[in-house]
């Protein structure tokens, strides 16, 4: 047919092929039915001259155009070669000079001497994902967060670290605070942590449960926090911290940059919320430094940050809200649960309860959302609808613990 290919096989080609149904010569007017089987017979017999050629001729001539050792190449040369007899390769006369530029040449590095993360000792504990457990490991940043702390109590007596580890941070802490303690939740941790540091005082406990009031009565101050706190549980820590704000002086603490970065927000963005408008009241919040991914083993796939919580600056403001936190923190979750709604809407079902004292809120408020209201606005609101309140000087659980009086939703 028109276009087709016209096919000229001499009788030595069709050699290579094997079976009595190829034909002796191909016309346009045949179409034989061995004509695959015969294109198959024509590229084996090409590859196999070429291989011939190239162990014959190419080598010989100093061409490098395998990867395989020189043993292996005089296997497969003489395999291919038409006659059946090995192949023996040629030396060459210059194969010292060939090495020489190869090994002056820029090799790629191999797995073995590629730069690896930093890794536990073999004898050691593997971290428990259940814990959120990443261990400091660059000594640059354990040395900036030591230098950030600054505590004046005697020996360091009210310094506290949350979850020490290994005692990556509490090795330089303890030089210059010999007093401090350490509470930790992991017994294994806390064995390698007396070999490293043996003269360091450690406690046995979650941090969530620690009573801190308690803890500044017996230490005999305000306390100075310090810790790399898990990421699952930041935020319940803070609002620990929070809680007991009147007996923690400073907390540094390693966090999610993005959880860091929604404690400093303004009005306005999309990072604004309650963490926001609370650490903004209760503290001077401040981001030290961030920290990337390769300070930790293992590697944790975020970013991270070094939060510095002023509450000792905070503290005359704080005594001032003259509101009980409990009601704070009603109204700041139950507007914040509906973000994009108007405060007139997502506060309909706390203003229609018998123990507030208004049923609407003021114009200047009703048609903003709550990313739109400052902090300081949060504590008026919560006077207007709760009534003024004098601020506990004693421990109230308000933000963690004992939450505050809550709308049932039917």
């Amino acid at each position: 047919p028109k276009g087709s290919v016209h096919f000229q096989c001499s009788v030595s080609a069709m050699a290579f092929t094997a079976g009595p149904r190829c034909p002796t010569e191909v016309t346009p007017c045949s179409r034989p039915r061995g004509l695959p089987r015969l294109v198959a017979a024509l590229l084996a017999a090409c590859a196999a001259h070429h291989a011939g050629l190239q162990a014959a001729v190419g080598f010989a001539t100093g061409w490098p155009r395998s990867r395989r050792p020189l043993g292996q190449r005089a296997e497969v040369a003489g395999c291919a070669a038409t006659s059946g007899a090995p192949v023996k390769l040629a030396e060459r006369d210059n194969a010292g000079e060939y090495d020489d530029e190869r090994q002056g040449a820029i090799q790629p590095m191999s797995w073995l001497q590629k730069p690896k993360p930093p890794t536990l000792p073999a004898n050691l504990f593997r971290p428990k994902k259940s814990l959120s457990q990443v261990f400091l490991a660059d000594p640059n940043y354990i040395f900036k967060m030591v230098n950030a702390l600054d505590d004046n109590s005697p020996a360091g007596k009210r310094v506290i670290e949350l979850g020490p580890g290994t005692g990556s941070v509490t090795s330089r802490l303890w030089q210059r605070y010999p007093e401090m303690v350490g509470i930790e939740l992991d017994q294994r941790a806390m064995r390698e942590l007396a070999q490293n540091v043996p003269g360091a005082t450690v406690i046995r406990s979650d941090v969530l449960l620690v009573n801190y009031t308690k803890l500044a009565e017996i230490r005999g101050g305000k306390l100075s926090i310090v810790g790399n706190t898990p990421f699952h549980v930041t935020s319940q820590i803070l609002f620990t911290l929070a809680d007991h704000a009147r007996s923690v002086r400073t907390a540094h603490v390693i966090m999610q940059k993005e959880v860091a970065e929604r404690v400093v927000a303004r009005p306005g963005s999309k990072a604004y919320g309650i963490l926001s408008v609370v650490f903004q009241l209760y503290s001077d919040p401040k981001i030290l430094f961030h920290m990337p991914p390769t300070c930790f083993f293992p590697r944790p796939n975020v970013m991270s940050s070094y939060l510095k919580l002023d509450f000792e600056a905070a503290e005359e403001r704080l005594l001032a809200l003259n509101v009980d936190p409990r009601d704070l923190r009603n109204l700041t979750n139950t507007a914040f649960k509906y973000r994009r709604k108007m405060m007139s809407n997502s506060l309909k079902k706390i203003l229609s309860c018998h123990h507030t004292l208004i049923n609407e809120l003021p114009d200047e408020y009703a048609k903003l959302r709550p990313e739109q209201i400052e902090p300081w606005e949060f504590v008026h609101l919560t006077q207007l609808i709760f009534g003024k309140k004098e601020f506990p000087k004693h421990l109230r659980l308000a933000w963690r613990g004992e939450f505050g009086r809550t709308v049932r939703e039917d």
